[in-house]
């Protein structure tokens, strides 16, 4: 049965002692130091309904003899409290169930990642060491692996597939301890992504950036004065990274001489093919190959990494127009570009 292959030894303790009355599971439980018994724990309250021939496959498996019902095992998790408190005494069992309601344990490896995307996964996974993602990736499905896989350098890709097809399984420890970073880091990652006001500014940001002649100015003048943070996030978003199509070519090739080569290529590694042949198109050849191989040597990077450096080039084209030199075409109500005459 495949599935039992992908079956930690803890997860087949917990199959096992599922099928057990309460005195003897007990007994057996005792066996284990706290932090197996955390991880049984967090296995054995996830159980639902166990399928016969799932429990009888782990039998055979481990050469264990046990009197099976005819019918599927049920399980209920009053009974698993009450054989936890036989084994462990009511504080410690108390103290292992909350860690496992609060998320600090979690009923399967890498349970936090059950939904991410593979641009969430990249994220979580950038810097790691090849072993971690080797082991996260061993516990994504295979589609998804794939897709992040193929983000990282070919000769990491190959060290990574080498340590999944050669991995032993890992110690419940080390599992653990693995898990928890990863857990942080999706946390991390769900805070900086949950922005629900951001569609907002942007939104109120476009409505300005539509409006004709000084209105625009005014508008956010006035809105500095009653709520200044709000002013702010507004003007970032009055002019983006993705507006330097609109900069004019003479004030954008000044605006480039600010900005190192290696900001440069980093800010573009997100970037649409209209905003990289603006800056291609006003570099010198010496230049944009310069960019290019910077650009070849780039690995992963965090999207954060990446925005920080589009935000540097849209810094410095915001310092040129503050001297009050023309530098942005102002764009139309509808996105469209009013002509300088």
């Amino acid at each position: 049965m495949s599935i039992v292959k992908n079956l930690s030894g803890i997860q087949k303790v917990a199959i096992i002692l599922s099928t057990l009355d309460a005195d003897t599971a007990a007994n057996v439980i005792k066996e284990f130091d706290d932090e197996q018994i955390a991880a049984i724990s967090g296995e054995m309250t996830n159980f639902d309904r166990i399928d016969k021939e799932l429990v009888e496959t782990v039998l055979n498996d481990l050469s264990k003899e046990l009197k099976l019902n005819k019918k599927a095992v049920k399980y209920d998790n009053n009974s698993f409290k009450k054989l936890l408190v036989k084994a462990v005494g009511s504080q410690k069992s108390e103290e292992i169930l909350t860690s496992v309601e609060e998320g600090t344990l979690f009923p399967v490896p890498f349970y936090p990642l059950k939904g991410a995307s593979e641009e969430e996964l990249l994220r979580i996974l950038v810097g790691e060491h090849p072993q971690t993602i080797a082991l996260v990736l061993s516990y994504v499905d295979s589609q998804r692996a794939a897709k992040v896989l193929v983000q990282f350098p070919a000769e990491l890709q190959a060290d990574i597939i080498m340590r999944i097809a050669t991995m032993e399984p890992p110690p419940v420890k080390l599992l653990y301890q693995v898990n928890e970073v990863v857990a942080s880091k999706v946390k991390s990652d769900d805070r900086r992504q949950k922005t629900p006001a951001r569609k907002k500014f942007k939104l109120a940001s476009e409505i300005i950036g539509g409006m004709e002649g000084p209105a625009d100015k005014n508008v956010v003048d006035l809105i500095s004065h009653k709520n200044p943070e709000l002013a702010d996030e507004i003007k970032k978003l009055l002019f983006t990274f993705e507006d330097v199509i609109y900069v004019q070519d003479d004030a954008f090739r000044k605006v480039l001489t600010e900005v190192d080569n290696g900001v440069i290529a980093l800010a573009l590694k997100t970037a649409n093919e209209e905003s990289a042949k603006k800056f291609f198109s006003n570099m010198s050849k010496r230049v944009g190959d310069a960019v290019r191989e910077e650009q070849e040597l780039l690995g992963p990077r965090l999207l954060s990494e990446v925005e920080a450096a589009q935000q540097q080039i849209v810094e410095a084209i915001k310092r040129l127009e503050a001297k009050g030199e023309s530098v942005v075409k102002k764009k139309g109500a509808k996105g469209s570009v009013e002509k300088f005459v």
